[in-house]
């Protein structure tokens, strides 16, 4: 169903979404702006990854 690459890329993006939001709230911001810097996060994470994940080995 899923590569390991893309199950990887999956996991970690729902954990720095995740940690993200957690670490906003924290700080004291509102609900919906740390939803949203959580979706940012994620967002670039999974612009991010699948590049990394495609370079060849030195």
């Amino acid at each position: 169903m899923f590569t390991t690459g893309q199950l990887l890329t999956l996991t970690l993006t729902i954990m720095i979404a995740a940690i993200t939001c957690a670490l906003l709230l924290a700080t004291g911001a509102e609900w919906p702006g740390a939803l949203l810097g959580g979706g940012g996060a994620g967002g670039a994470t999974l612009m991010a990854l699948p590049k990394l994940l495609n370079r060849p080995d030195p």
